[in-house]
């Protein structure tokens, strides 16, 4: 008993001789990209022996205003970067393509190093650059005007790419020489190898049928009616020569927009290229972009993760242009749509519905822009629906003309730049979950066909989000003992059941360390009281598109409305645990650490992506009876009035977390409860039970022992009895 009391006060004792410090890092892995690359169909990655893309016709743009995370495959030819609306800060129009150092899988690129290497790649199809065929066909020369031009930004709201890094455009065309592309594949039935009852075992070898000599070893068992992969011929496409034509270093956004960008109209800056060389004037030019990036260097792996980002948007090519032509007849909204809610992204139903007029925005904040040289005129609105379809209500910003961007900026006419909540989302009486879609329509000339379209959906379900769900970076603390606590405030009084908790993937997996789960009481407007805490957490990652793990608490805990309340971790060890980081939407204010003894306020802006879960029961885990056990919880802990429970639990084989067992009738009758006081004086002795009452005790640590003589195993946890 002296021992385990001895390792505690060198642990606290340690623990305060290291600095404290929070760390925000890259992400090591995109979830969206690794998910959906899992899912797609193998029919769009197949092709023919010799893969040859179809040339486009002039002109070419894109503005990435897509649902999809991959380049379209009528624009581009791979899958590299990342379309999206949360990287890019303030694009031309909303969506970019972002470059970081994650491949198409969402992974970092194996040969990432702290020095330098060639990371993400956008390339397009062949365009022909040979000849236009509207009105009238005929042939490309340079006194027709060819410029190529796309807008850029290092960055965004990511991490910034450093000096050594750049991006890259480079211009090419087809060699007579082909290289090779990958290996197409083709379902087979196992049936085909063996019988009815027979069974193919991890280790064997099944050869494709397309090629005898090509065997794949097999990582699971098999049976008859099972299909399985095989390779089955190799694919190859033209080789394009490459020539640099343009490049950027890294730099901070901050330094880009000062040195770079001429007013404060955007954080994009546009680049004209001009395509005089006759070379590439023929039916298989190309262009693609690339970036050069240096992962960072660390010794704490756990810290290690992507960085160097870039966004490019609003890509044109085609012939008639000049160096002047840095406008276009476009009206766009720029950002994304904004959620209604004053404080958070989501919150439960019952709680918007106890106060909805509190909850509400009185208005929102809209960034529209006008690429134009001429002033356009649009009409600007949104409008609601339920989630059974049905109308809610409606706003009609009316008709404005809008200001040319190079010049004047975002739309400052406040009907269309912050517009007006005109009304509360209908609270649906009894029902405790619902969702709103909301809809924002800029409608300018229709002959010229300027309009565009937005939309959103605001969720109401059973817990608290300040975050939008896309980490843009990691967020961890260090040393061991460090405490994390993320305020909420409730309308009403209400239970907390379970903490969602959304954690990146680490290079090396350094970041699956175990944790205290923990809930405080507030202290003045800073976390007080601990409450609550469960020990043996571990960060467990979902294999789907951001999705949050639920930490369900081993009891229900209630929680007033007078005050706020605080959900975190206490840590284990030095690593940074790196839970998802949301650098879109700020609640910096309610992000609170502990490292040396004393709350601060997180120095960084943005969001957690740790979410408590309120109301009415879950769906419980499965309990199962066993005659062994891995551990013993206590609850509550600490404990108020000296009345706790005692849970059995045990972690499932190749599990991170563990499940609450019953134990046969058998193992209970052969064990019995010890309580020891910080001085290892036994003060408490009886037979196994459930439920045990130690209100005579004195406030204090105690440690609670239990011996399970049937299975020749003693187990010891930690009380804090607090009046």
């Amino acid at each position: 008993m002296k021992k385990l009391i001895t390792i505690i006060l060198l642990f606290i004792f340690s623990s305060q001789l290291v600095r404290g410090q929070e760390i925000l890092s890259g992400l090591p892995v995109n979830p969206v990209i690794k998910n959906h690359h899992q899912n797609l169909p193998e029919k769009d990655f197949k092709s023919s022996y010799l893969f040859t893309p179809t040339a486009l016709n002039l002109p070419f743009f894109e503005d990435f205003k897509q649902k999809d995370i991959y380049p379209d495959t009528a624009r581009w030819v791979d899958y590299y970067v990342f379309i999206n609306t949360d990287f890019p800060y303030l694009p031309p129009s909303w969506g970019a393509a972002t470059f970081d150092v994650l491949d198409a899988l969402g992974n970092v690129y194996p040969d990432a190093n702290p020095l330098q290497f060639k990371a993400d790649e956008l390339t397009s199809r062949p365009i022909r650059l040979d000849s236009v065929f509207d009105p009238v066909a005929r042939a490309i020369t340079p006194a027709d005007s060819i410029y190529l031009s796309f807008y850029y930004q290092p960055q965004g709201r990511g991490n910034d790419p450093q000096k050594q890094d750049s991006l890259v455009l480079e211009f090419g065309h087809y060699t007579s020489d082909t290289v090779f592309w990958y290996v197409d594949s083709i379902e087979v039935s196992v049936g085909i190898y063996i019988g009815p009852s027979d069974t193919i075992f991890p280790g064997d070898v099944l050869y494709s049928p397309c090629n005898a000599n090509w065997g794949t070893t097999i990582n699971d068992t098999l049976y008859a009616k099972d299909f399985v992969m095989l390779p089955c011929d190799s694919v190859y496409r033209p080789y394009t020569d490459w020539q640099r034509v343009w490049a950027s270093k890294g730099m901070k956004l901050d330094t880009f927009k000062l040195n770079y960008l001429s007013n404060d109209s955007g954080y994009f800056r546009q680049v004209m290229i001009p395509i005089t060389d006759t070379a590439y004037l023929r039916g298989d030019f190309q262009f693609r972009f690339f970036n050069y990036a240096s992962i960072a260097s660390d010794n704490l792996q756990s810290w290690q993760s992507n960085c160097d980002y870039w966004n490019v948007d609003f890509i044109y090519l085609n012939i008639g242009r000049s160096r002047q032509d840095t406008t276009y007849e476009y009206i766009t909204f720029t950002g994304r749509a904004p959620s209604f809610l004053k404080e958070f992204e989501s919150m439960p139903f019952t709680q918007y519905r106890d106060d909805p007029t509190s909850a509400i925005k009185g208005g929102l904040k809209m960034h529209i822009s006008n690429l134009d040289n001429i002033n356009q005129t649009a009409n600007y609105r949104y409008d609601v629906k339920n989630d059974a379809g049905g109308d809610v209500y409606d706003y009609d910003g009316g008709s404005w003309s809008m200001e040319v961007f190079n010049e004047f900026g975002y739309i400052k006419y406040p009907e269309f730049a912050t517009p007006p909540v005109k009304g509360i989302f209908p609270p649906f009486g009894g029902r405790d979950s619902a969702y709103f879609d909301v809809t924002h329509y800029l409608i300018g000339d229709q002959v010229l066909g300027l309009s565009d379209t937005m939309r959103y959906r605001q969720e109401f379900f059973n817990y608290y989000a300040y975050d939008d769900g896309t980490a843009e970076f990691g967020y961890g603390l260090t040393p061991a003992g460090s405490q994390l606590a993320y305020q909420f405030n409730l309308s009403m009084r209400d239970t907390l059941r379970a903490v969602q908790m959304f954690f990146n993937k680490t290079l090396t997996g350094a970041n699956e360390q175990f944790f205290y789960l923990a809930v405080w009481k507030d202290l003045n407007g800073r976390p007080g009281e601990l409450i609550y805490t469960q020990e043996r957490m571990k960060p467990v990652f979902e294999d789907s598109l951001y999705k949050f793990h639920t930490y369900h608490l081993d009891t229900a805990l209630p929680l007033q409305s007078d005050y706020p309340f605080y959900v975190g971790w206490i840590q284990t060890t030095t690593h940074n645990l790196n839970v998802g980081f949301d650098a879109y939407n700020d609640a910096s204010e309610h992000i609170f650490y502990n490292t040396t003894g004393v709350w601060d306020k997180t120095s960084y802006t943005g969001s957690l992506m740790i979410r408590p879960v309120l109301g009415k029961k879950l769906k419980d885990d499965p309990i199962i009876k066993s005659s062994t056990l891995d551990y013993f919880l206590v609850s509550p802990n600490p404990s108020v009035d000296g009345n706790i429970a005692i849970r059995f639990m045990m972690l499932p084989q190749g599990g991170a977390v563990a499940i609450e067992i019953g134990l046969d009738d058998e193992v209970v009758s052969e064990m019995e409860i010890e309580v020891f006081n910080i001085l290892g004086q036994r003060v408490y002795f009886t037979p196994y039970q459930p439920q045990v009452n130690l209100s005579f005790l004195k406030q204090g640590i105690y440690f609670i022992r239990i011996n399970d003589r049937h299975n020749n195993q003693t187990m010891i946890q930690k009380l804090i009895l607090s009046r």
